[in-house]
């Protein structure tokens, strides 16, 4: 069976799970403790993985003169492009399907998490960006102990890769040590990405009743038919369109998109793009066939980086707040504001792992001054949904984005059975 089949299967389950015994306090105890455990296992792999294969691919690319930088430009070309494309798409279609966010609340613990979340986006942004920096005082302390952020690891692997570069005979041992390492390490992520499906069990049955408990997802239909549709427009229209255009239509960005549908699930209910990664991992090596050391390089730095779906879902969210606020749309400027503030917040949101579609609703909704009192209670309760469908998207257009990259590099390698996961 598929992979992202038995994903989907084991979602259902625990959709039927939680619907069955959701007035069992024993079951919800047991499943939220299960699902922690599940996502720090499933998050723990990523840190190896990522500084591996990196070096590896880092080292490996730079045999050729050129093929680094060309990596690095293309993706953050496509980055840049798509986060600022999607983000202007989305104000100008919040103007064509307006909807008012469902700005209440009916769970007590919502505040109480409001109030967390506020004081970590306050204060802590300029502090991850510090201890992000592996050149900093307790610079392997950081990258032992980093847990929500990919950053120190990517500098550390680019720095190391291109140390190990097999410029000479002494080196090339390590070289094709490493390459070995970065091998087993595809193995890995490929023999996780076939068991995931029993952690989508339980972190879907948390999914499924946070929304239940806050209730906000049921409050307003039109804002729930507003995410559909945006959501559904982006997926199968402009997404694709972008990619074809900017691959020279030499690739079906449909069947693209079919073979991330894995990865994408897995983001969507884990609420935690470093959960998603190693079935990201192999389903670009496996399912899209982009050779490893594009992979390898292009793929972290586009986690970081290529925010499209955070920065399109927090730009339907602040328009939507201005307007169930204001009882009107946002201005001009006001639009032009939130589609800039969101594209910029949106690249550095991954330093807040899970809460991605809250930081960059709050500095944008910062940038033009409106008062949300009350109203981020409803954000924190449609988390789940809200940052599932953005890192859904984010995910996706990582691995379109790393597809982009090879189809310019000339990076496809054969493989002998496509769709397999």
């Amino acid at each position: 069976m598929k992979t992202w089949l038995t994903y989907l299967v084991a979602a259902a389950f625990g959709l039927a799970f939680e619907m069955t015994f959701k007035g069992s306090a024993g079951y919800i105890s047991f499943i939220t403790f299960v699902a922690e455990i599940v996502m720090k296992m499933g998050i723990f792999i990523v840190f190896p993985l990522a500084f591996f294969t990196m070096t590896s691919g880092t080292a490996s690319l730079s045999r050729k003169p050129g093929r680094t930088s060309y990596v690095w430009l293309t993706t953050i070309l496509w980055a840049a492009f798509t986060t600022a494309a999607l983000s202007i798409i989305t104000v100008l279609l919040f103007r064509v399907f307006p909807a008012a966010f469902p700005a209440t609340s009916t769970v007590p613990e919502s505040a109480e998490k409001a109030a967390e979340i506020e004081a970590l986006l306050a204060s802590s942004t300029a502090s991850r960006l510090a201890s992000a920096d592996p050149l900093s005082v307790n610079a392997f302390v950081n990258f032992i102990k980093s847990s929500d952020c990919l950053l120190p690891v990517i500098l550390l692997a680019l720095v190391f890769g291109y140390a190990i570069r097999p410029t000479s005979e002494i080196i090339r041992p390590a070289y094709i040590t490493l390459n070995s390492i970065s091998e087993v390490m595809f193995r890995l992520a490929r023999k996780v990405a076939s068991l995931l499906w029993i952690g989508i069990f339980f972190l879907s049955g948390t999914w499924f009743h946070q929304l239940w408990s806050d209730a906000s997802v049921f409050s307003s239909w039109k804002f729930m038919a507003l995410c559909f549709i945006i959501g559904t427009l982006m997926l199968l229209c402009f997404i694709p369109l972008i990619y074809a255009v900017m691959t020279g239509f030499r690739r079906n960005p449909y069947r693209q998109i079919l073979r991330l549908l894995s990865a994408g699930a897995a983001s969507f209910f884990s609420v935690n793009y470093l959960f998603s990664q190693s079935t990201l991992y192999t389903d670009c090596r496996i399912n899209l066939g982009i050779q490893k050391n594009v992979v390898s390089t292009a793929l972290p730095i586009h986690s970081i980086l290529t925010k499209g779906g955070s920065a399109l879902v927090s730009s339907m969210c602040t328009c939507s707040l201005v307007f169930a606020i204001n009882g009107s749309l946002p201005t001009a400027v006001q639009t032009i504001t939130i589609a800039l503030a969101c594209t910029l917040a949106s690249f550095i949101s991954a330093i807040h792992a899970g809460y991605e579609v809250v930081f960059t609703t709050t500095f944008a909704l910062g940038l033009i001054s409106v008062d949300i009192s009350g109203a981020q209670f409803a954000i924190i309760g449609m988390l789940p949904l809200l940052n599932g469908m953005a890192l859904m998207l984010d995910i996706m257009l990582a691995g379109l984005g790393t597809s982009f990259t090879a189809c310019h590099l000339n990076a496809d390698c054969r493989i002998t059975a496509k769709d397999n996961i």
